[in-house]
């Protein structure tokens, strides 16, 4: 995993520019990241496995197969992410949410660390708080 993918003094400089909404600094900052790294970078592909269309990611790194999903509303919305992305099966899933929203992040954290259904795959996933900017899931978790 990149080190670069938690540096939130780089994401306050998208953040605080006043041309883009907060959600849309934050993928921005992914996005633009995504490119530097050399990686393809792939705006709301997809999720098509065995013939299903399970819906669109928010954004996907291609060679490494990490995928971004957002999320500031209700817990529910968490559910239709988590599909999506134990469907897909990346190397990582990054969860970027906001304790200061609807989905409280330190929730959907105890969801991963308890479901069944995640299972093997629960060391994939990197939560990330960026409204209090720090990682409440992964790496040394």
């Amino acid at each position: 995993m990149n080190p670069e993918i938690t540096d939130f003094s780089g994401l306050d400089k998208y953040v605080k520019n006043p041309d883009y909404k907060f959600k849309d600094a934050v993928l921005q900052f992914y996005r633009d990241m995504g490119t530097r790294l050399g990686y393809t970078v792939r705006d709301n592909p997809s999720v098509i496995v065995k013939g299903v269309n399970y819906g669109k990611l928010d954004m996907v790194w291609v060679e490494p197969k990490i995928t971004f999903s957002i999320e500031f509303g209700g817990l529910d919305e968490i559910y239709k992410h988590l599909w999506k992305i134990l469907e897909f099966s990346p190397s990582l899933a990054v969860l970027l949410l906001s304790s200061k929203s609807a989905c409280k992040a330190e929730e959907v954290v105890k969801m991963i660390e308890k479901s069944d259904i995640i299972g093997e795959k629960r060391s994939l996933f990197l939560v990330i708080d960026i409204s209090e900017r720090k990682v409440l899931r992964g790496l040394k978790n």
